[in-house]
């Protein structure tokens, strides 16, 4: 297990060259600040291992010290995230994955969500200086997976269609079992490093386990969204068709007519697949690109709230703030 150095009043933080360091081989990078190897980055607990070929395992309790925007180069597989306080955009690709709470509430279910990659690919994460974020994520390997036994499993043709399908997604609740077992990930007991390697190990594989069984029970249960492959490229060619019409008027008739299917099923599979409407999907596609035009062309308030469709630059920052976590200026302010 890696652990962050002890830091001032014993606080434990994290460097820029810890995360190079714990890459291994992912390509990361980071992109914004510019910093050394010695600057830290992050003050908490934060923990990297490869429990086993092709399983690892990444835990944070942490807070971000800088605005930062890294980049790392992910390989084949299947991610499984459990946010238990905190939010992260993330980018793989072109697309979006905004995972966990963007306000942190009492008794707000914990978020869980699988995202597939059936090939190498780029992921993106911005945050923002002062974000506090407590999860866990397993990955495991398409080799782990067709290793495992799944095909004793039922369902488990839909879970490997769903593991070769690129960049298809699913949320899922977890059990309350399941979060006491993420809470101990987060703060192992203070065993020897192999014992407490066999400790989170155990509990990585009640992740994966619990959200295989999901993934198969969501074709058998005809209450959840059935999606087939073909399904997560209607999705991918509605996400092309959004991005290629960000300044024109698009009405979901237009999107629906332009991918061959009814609105209804479309707003059903694109829910299904991306755990969102397609309505706000758009209009987080235009506040990410009125930030970035904020952070890249230091372009005012007022034009970023038109680049985002918005008549009111009050409710452009109201809708950027509950998006990002900050106001539009904070962006801006760094140019």
């Amino acid at each position: 297990m890696s652990a962050p150095d002890e830091g001032p009043r014993g606080a434990r933080v994290v460097r820029h060259g810890d995360l190079r360091r714990w890459a291994r081989g992912a390509d990361f990078r980071l992109v914004e600040p510019v910093l050394g190897d010695d600057a830290v980055l992050l003050r908490g607990d934060f923990v990297q291992m490869e429990l086993r070929s092709g399983l690892s395992l990444h835990a944070t309790d942490t807070w971000d010290l800088h605005d930062l925007e890294t980049r790392a180069v992910q390989q084949p597989g299947l991610t499984f995230s459990l946010f238990l306080e905190g939010s992260v955009t993330a980018h793989m690709g072109e697309r979006i994955f905004p995972m966990g709470h963007r306000e942190s509430a009492r008794g707000a279910p914990v978020e869980a969500v699988v995202v597939a990659r059936a090939r190498r690919e780029t992921f993106r994460r911005r945050s923002v200086c002062g974000t506090h974020v407590r999860k866990v994520t397993v990955t495991v390997s398409p080799q782990w997976l067709e290793e495992s036994g799944l095909d004793a499993v039922e369902g488990h043709r839909h879970v490997l269609a769903f593991s070769r399908t690129h960049l298809a997604s699913m949320r899922w609740t977890p059990s309350a079992r399941l979060v006491s077992l993420v809470e101990q990930i987060i703060k192992p007991p203070a065993y020897a490093p192999v014992m407490r390697n066999l400790y989170c190990e155990s509990r990585a594989l009640e992740v994966v386990g619990e959200a295989l069984h999901a993934i198969a029970r969501s074709e058998a249960d005809p209450a959840a969204p059935m999606l087939r492959p073909k399904d997560y490229v209607r999705v991918r060619a509605v996400c092309e068709f959004i991005d290629a019409h960000l300044d024109d008027a698009v009405t979901l008739d237009t999107v629906a007519r332009h991918v061959g299917m009814s609105v209804t099923t479309m707003q059903r599979i694109f829910r299904a697949a991306r755990g969102t409407t397609v309505v706000d999907h758009i209009r987080a596609r235009k506040l990410d690109r009125a930030r970035e035009a904020l952070e890249r062309d230091g372009v005012s308030v007022n034009e970023a709230a038109f680049l985002a469709g918005y008549a009111n630059p009050a409710n452009f920052a109201t809708a950027f703030k509950r998006m990002f976590g900050v106001p539009p200026r904070h962006f801006r302010a760094r140019i």
